[in-house]
């Protein structure tokens, strides 16, 4: 994570939990937990709802975690219809309708396109939600969808769907990740830094992790899996002026994996990567091949 300034919604919460941390670090812990598995709600534009109503609208159940059979419904979104089928996944806060200029150009492109609501965002349910929970979403998503053509995931929903397919036995012949983290440890570790919340709470983060989600912290890095990933080809496109993911990490990452293709660019940052037009011809470029 880049340096940013925190929106004054965060401000009042980051002083308080640095506040807290030292004196009361277990329940800064779960104040800190609950804070990161609430989504932000965001209000559906006018042009998203209209893509909406295009589409082919489904209700699923799955169950809410390995351990949880608790039902829990998702909606999903379907356009077009081919034997090339996209898998669309957005990011955290986000919604399937901010890849609108994406999915207009794979339709065009001859390919069918199916997104969903991930949990407690969107029509599906749930009130808070995490990346264990997401990544036991999309692996019975893609258990129900049979063979898909390609993943595409943004921010969050770049990094679950790499670690899904690292990690469940799941397959995706190509893998798009628009603008993804690389580690949810790493992100975590820069969230204290920014909010100044004093490292004796991090044991106890970790510790509530493993307790509610029976998993660790540590296994959600990308790092450890990259030469696990479950996808033939891979593509990565980033953005210089992204202040949530730092291009520099992403660069030394791609060093590493030269066979993992990529498109850097000086764009319009973090949540507009989607529609840059030199983002959208690499992705078909790289679909097509």
């Amino acid at each position: 994570m880049q340096h940013q300034v925190l929106p004054l919604s965060l401000r009042m919460t980051a002083f308080l939990l640095s506040g807290m941390s030292k004196p009361f670090p277990g329940l800064t812990a779960r104040m800190f937990y609950r804070l990161y598995c609430t989504p932000p709600a965001k209000k559906l534009r006018a042009s998203h709802e209209q893509l909406r109503d295009t589409a082919r609208v489904e209700q699923v159940s799955v169950s809410s975690y390995a351990f949880d059979n608790t039902p829990l419904s998702i909606t999903t979104y379907r356009w077009g219809s081919s034997d090339k089928k996209i898998l669309l996944h957005h990011g955290w806060g986000g919604s399937p309708f901010h890849f609108k200029q994406l999915i207009g150009s794979l339709l065009n492109a001859g390919y069918e396109v199916i997104a969903y609501d991930a949990p407690a965002h969107g029509l599906s349910g749930g009130k808070r939600t995490n990346l264990v929970q997401w990544s036991h979403v999309l692996e019975q998503i893609l258990q129900r969808e049979g063979q898909l053509y390609a993943i595409i995931g943004h921010s969050l929903g770049g990094l679950n769907a790499a670690l899904t397919l690292s990690r469940k036995d799941v397959h995706a012949p190509r893998l798009v990740m628009l603008s993804s983290a690389l580690s949810a440890p790493v992100f975590f570790e820069e969230t204290f830094r920014l909010f100044r919340i004093d490292r004796v709470v991090m044991p106890r983060l970790l510790s509530l992790i493993r307790h509610k989600l029976k998993d660790d912290l540590a296994e959600m890095d990308l790092h450890l899996y990259v030469n696990k990933i479950k996808s033939d080809r891979i593509f990565i496109a980033y953005d210089r002026t992204d202040t949530l993911v730092d291009a520099q990490e992403v660069t030394a990452f791609l060093q590493q994996y030269p066979s993992i293709q990529s498109l850097l660019i000086n764009g319009e940052g973090h949540f507009r990567i989607m529609r840059q037009e030199p983002v959208i011809k690499g992705v078909l470029s790289f679909l097509g091949q």
